[in-house]
């Protein structure tokens, strides 16, 4: 009876067993001029069976898996390689889930299967917090002694990527802020002593909010490096969740739209970095706002944990599919492409300085974001 095939929603699961993995490392142990021609390359280089498991590693590739403590990577497939979060999420393994169907590395891989070479530009979300990757994919199919194989090149862009979405946010903000500033100056420039006062404190307003965005580039490139350095104090739950909720009814983004405080939110205490803490669930609320039409209700809510506090933002909303399999990946965005690091902020800061974790749930009911946080950061 033949056996039953797992269940994959984008590539085979199917891998090939231990004794056919430990004949084809072999052919390539011997291959001398393959392997040293791929171990003079800089870029990582790994040569692929069919179902898409490691059989060779260039020299440069092992090194870094190695310092990253990975010391057996014959057998793996690209997913496992890079510790990618979506690698255990089916008994199938990497390139088997809904979100590997957005993959790059996975879509150059189905093309490599069909006979074509393929380039293309991979996200992984790293279950190692803080490794996320960019990288540029490269996949050829291959004979060799009578057998198909692939051979995959990667080249990391994380730091090109990084510095790019960055320029991006902050110049598309600050030249927005800027613009509003010149003209509110230029209605000053036409107006009337007596009007001009009416004008001063909506300018006010926008040149805080021009050194709050100068800030928040200052504090996001920090995070991004590991330089970013924490500020505690205590915060109060439900007293901050009223401060945020306050900020943003007289934000333009909060115009028309309710904004709601749970009155079961429970006030628990917690020492951690405020403002890091206001980043993350301010830009929660004001996603969910950006997210809804005139007359929509976003609720907040916060209660105590065994381990600290937790705070929701709830949207009637609910997230489309091709948002809801890339959420907190860094080069993705909820605004479209070039508009923002978005979630991905919020789970950096969440996870690599608060110590915390950030999860959602979007279905009929709406979208809810989750943010848990620990009594202390000391």
């Amino acid at each position: 009876m033949p056996e039953e095939k797992l269940p994959t929603k984008f590539l085979p699961a199917e891998k090939a067993g231990p004794a056919e993995i430990e004949r084809h490392r072999r052919i390539f142990a011997g291959a001398h001029g393959v392997t040293a021609a791929l171990d003079g390359m800089l870029n990582f280089s790994a040569i692929l069976n069919l179902q898409r498991q490691a059989v060779f590693l260039n020299k440069a590739f092992a090194d870094f898996l190695s310092s990253h403590g990975i010391t057996d990577p014959i057998g793996q497939r690209p997913g496992d390689l890079f510790s990618c979060k979506h690698s255990t999420e089916t008994e199938g393994g990497c390139g088997t889930t809904e979100s590997c169907i957005r993959c790059g590395a996975g879509q150059a891989l189905e093309q490599a299967l069909n006979g074509n070479e393929a380039v293309r530009e991979c996200r992984i979300m790293s279950r190692t917090l803080g490794e996320d990757q960019d990288l540029r994919v490269s996949v050829k199919p291959f004979n060799y002694n009578g057998e198909g194989f692939l051979l995959m090149s990667l080249l990391d862009i994380s730091s090109e990527k990084r510095r790019q979405v960055l320029e991006r946010i902050f110049f598309h903000d600050i030249l927005n802020t800027a613009g509003g500033v010149q003209g509110l100056i230029g209605l000053m420039a036409e107006s009337e002593p007596a009007e001009i006062k009416g004008y001063v404190p909506a300018a006010a307003k926008a040149s805080d909010r021009m050194i709050d965005q100068i800030f928040s580039q200052r504090d996001l490139a920090a995070a991004e490096r590991g330089d970013l350095q924490l500020k505690l104090s205590e915060v109060g739950a439900a007293e901050f969740f009223e401060e945020i909720a306050g900020l943003f009814k007289a934000h333009e983004v909060g115009k028309n739209k309710e904004i709601v405080v749970a009155a079961g939110c429970q006030d628990a205490h917690i020492n951690t970095d405020r403002t890091l803490l206001s980043r993350v669930i301010g830009n929660l609320l004001k996603n969910a706002l950006e997210a809804e039409s005139p007359g929509a209700r976003i609720t907040l809510s916060c209660e105590k944990t065994p381990a600290g506090a937790a705070f929701t933002v709830h949207n009637p909303g609910r997230m489309p599919e091709d948002s809801r399999l890339q959420v907190f990946q860094r080069s993705f965005s909820t605004k479209g492409a070039g508009r923002g690091l978005g979630t991905y902020s919020i789970r950096l800061l969440t996870e690599k300085y608060l110590k915390g974790k950030v999860s959602f749930t979007t279905g009929p009911e709406g979208t809810t974001f989750r943010a848990e946080y620990p009594a202390s950061l000391s």
